[in-house]
């Protein structure tokens, strides 16, 4: 009867035991971003932000060139979150929700601190300056500079043949780049003597920016959406938020993008 007894409040023990012990911790919901490379030191701030305000989830982010990540959309990838200038957007419509304008970059010459041997615009297509950027097929970015070039070329000043020369002086290393990333990658290894980029990605530590004026400059609108075929578009959703208010917006300014139009 004891032997009985000791076995029941035993068994009731571990009962006990076992139904207080913690539950097993849900998993943490995983999204996924394909941002433009001009975007990165901004996006890696606001992953932060929304990882912090939301600790069952996390974000795994690719940062890549405009038709790298045309393609993806295009082709239904499930990815949660994109960023991207409009002329991606534009051409992913059917495969997306709603996009939001975010931010507005614009075109600058980037040259190493302390280099003198180029001053201005014109100086691209003198002989012997080496110029940086992305002529890989599909390049957002590389498209930028020469709709710029192009501009330029109107301008007697400059002459139609300006975007050839300029062309011409780009070193092989930079014919398949897509990012500007790659670009300056190209710049700060010495393979180029002034990158064509944007303003947001000039590093006062490590660059100067030699303005462009606005007359041939070109100014870049960047959107931020969720793809239809994206897995968490309702955690996505709160990253699209981010990003437009207004603490958003402060990020994006500090950056030194210049806002979205209205």
């Amino acid at each position: 009867m004891k032997l009985l007894l000791r076995s029941a409040v035993l068994a009731s023990a571990c009962a006990l035991g076992f139904t207080t012990l913690p539950a097993p911790a849900a998993d943490k919901v995983q999204l996924t971003a394909e941002v433009a490379s001009s975007v990165r030191p901004p996006f890696e701030q606001f992953i932060k932000i929304y990882e912090k305000k939301h600790p069952d989830a996390t974000i795994s982010a690719k940062y890549l060139g405009g038709g790298p990540i045309q393609a993806d959309v295009e082709s239904d990838n499930p990815i949660d979150i994109v960023v991207v200038g409009k002329n991606q957007t534009d051409k992913v419509l059917a495969h997306i929700n709603k996009p939001v304008a975010i931010l507005t970059n614009r075109e600058v010459l980037i040259i190493p601190r302390g280099s003198t041997k180029v001053k201005s615009l014109a100086d691209l297509a003198k002989p012997g300056i080496r110029v940086g950027m992305a002529n890989g097929a599909g390049s957002a970015v590389g498209t930028l500079a020469r709709q710029m070039l192009k501009k330029a070329a109107d301008d007697p000043a400059f002459g139609a043949d300006f975007p050839v020369k300029v062309r011409g002086n780009s070193p092989a290393y930079f014919d398949k780049l897509q990012s500007e990333d790659d670009v300056l990658t190209g710049l700060d290894k010495g393979e180029a003597d002034v990158a064509i980029g944007f303003v947001s990605s000039v590093d006062p530590s490590k660059y100067q920016a030699i303005p462009i004026v606005d007359k041939y400059n070109i100014d870049s609108v960047y959107y931020i959406f969720i793809p239809k075929a994206a897995k968490n578009p309702k955690e996505a959703a709160d990253m699209v938020t981010l990003m437009s208010n207004v603490q958003g917006q402060a990020i994006l300014h500090s950056h030194r993008y210049l806002p979205p139009p209205k």
